[in-house]
């Protein structure tokens, strides 16, 4: 079952430290099958195949350098099975991807797809199941993309016939091809770069979590996942957790407010059923459902953008009965009832929009509720939808 952090063993003083070639990771993290560097990591499809992966929504990518690296724990070698995958489903596929492949042997591999020129493969030599790798594919557009595991450069093949646009809107995914081909086993501390990482740095880089990284190993990073920890989303309650981009500072550097209340107005509101009423003062809204089914207001004109994810927050008071719930476009979240434990309370929770308009909607079908210190904000970097 795919988990983070506490959905993980954590480690035992009796454990055993990772040694590659003699070396001991810097931190000296005491470990058991599933934690090589972080305080843990995610573990996709690791005991049976189950449609797991994450959505780390849609990363740019043209004509370009890439680098990705990846702690990989592999209890199945599946092959095409993706670490991490930006590519799309039409045309050659255009993108790039790290991965699991068999054709040879266990081993892993890296894909470059360019429309219209196809795709070039570098597979690395057999390697083993339910043991930690270091992987890291590096693509550098004037020529060349390099593989390398443990930091040691496993295999190179010139990419020069593939000059062409990688650019496409689809979602970048860890665990998951574009083909939905899944990966089998544990990943963390996975980084996506805009530049060719030197292999002094891919040996540097492949001993430290994000809080590791130096200046210079940041530049031009897109986004880092440990896989270590999820966003607490206790009120969501919708199957999905949400995991950070902690390059971003994870859920907590956050955009403007996208509802301010120093901004409502009359104009911001459309209610439905007309029966009910809502009433706004200074940023708190009064619920009147006295006759009526359901009151749903929506918040107009906010920038509400697909594939992003938004931390809400706001306060309940006067809940007199029946059920409350928020949405951004068409991502509705499971009801507060009134007779949920703390449902009168604040409550803060994150979700990601996948379609919808863009708007928040508030809904009860209770006889009245007081919705008071309403938030909405984007969060920043590209953070990952777990399903």
């Amino acid at each position: 079952m795919l988990g983070l952090g506490a959905h993980i063993n954590k480690p035992s003083s009796t454990g055993l430290t990772i040694v590659t070639g003699n070396r001991v990771l810097q931190h000296e993290y005491y470990v058991n099958p599933v934690q090589p560097l972080s305080d843990g990591a995610a573990d996709i499809n690791a005991d049976a195949a189950n449609n797991e992966y994450i959505d780390v929504g849609a990363i740019a990518i043209a004509d370009g350098d890439v680098s990705i690296s990846a702690w990989v724990h592999v209890t199945t070698f599946v092959n095409e099975g993706a670490i991490l995958s930006n590519r799309t489903t039409s045309g050659n596929r255009q993108g790039v991807e790290l991965r699991c492949g068999t054709d040879s042997g266990n081993q892993f591999e890296m894909i470059i797809d360019e429309d219209p020129s196809g795709s070039v493969v570098s597979a690395s030599a057999a390697k083993n199941t339910n043991q930690w790798y270091h992987v890291c594919g590096v693509w550098d557009r004037s020529g060349s993309q390099y593989l390398y595991v443990d930091g040691v450069l496993e295999a190179s093949v010139g990419i020069t016939a593939c000059q062409d646009s990688l650019a496409h809107s689809q979602e970048a995914r860890i665990g998951r091809n574009h083909g939905n081909t899944e990966f089998r086993g544990y990943i963390c501390n996975v980084g996506y770069w805009d530049r060719v990482l030197t292999q002094a740095e891919v040996k540097s880089i492949m001993w430290k979590n994000y809080a590791g990284l130096t200046s210079s190993e940041k530049e031009d990073l897109v986004s880092w996942w440990n896989l270590d920890s999820v966003i607490d989303s206790a009120d969501l309650n919708d199957g999905d957790t949400t995991v950070y981009d902690n390059h971003h500072g994870g859920g907590e550097v956050l955009g403007s407010e996208i509802t301010p209340a120093s901004d409502f107005s009359s104009s911001d509101f459309e209610t439905n059923p007309s029966a009910g009423s809502v009433s706004e003062d200074n940023g708190t809204l009064t619920f009147d459902n006295s006759s009526s089914s359901g009151v749903q207001v929506q918040l107009k004109n906010r920038d509400i953008s697909s594939d992003k994810t938004y931390k809400i927050s706001f306060t309940l008071s006067d809940f007199t009965s029946g059920t409350f719930r928020i949405s951004v476009g068409n991502n509705i979240t499971t009801a507060i009832s009134y007779n949920d434990v703390g449902a009168e309370g604040t409550h803060t929770f994150y979700v990601t929009k996948t379609g919808g308009s863009a708007r928040n909607y508030f809904y009860t079908n209770s006889t009245s509720v007081v919705v008071s210190n309403i938030s909405v904000k984007l969060v920043n970097g590209n953070t990952g939808t777990l399903s």
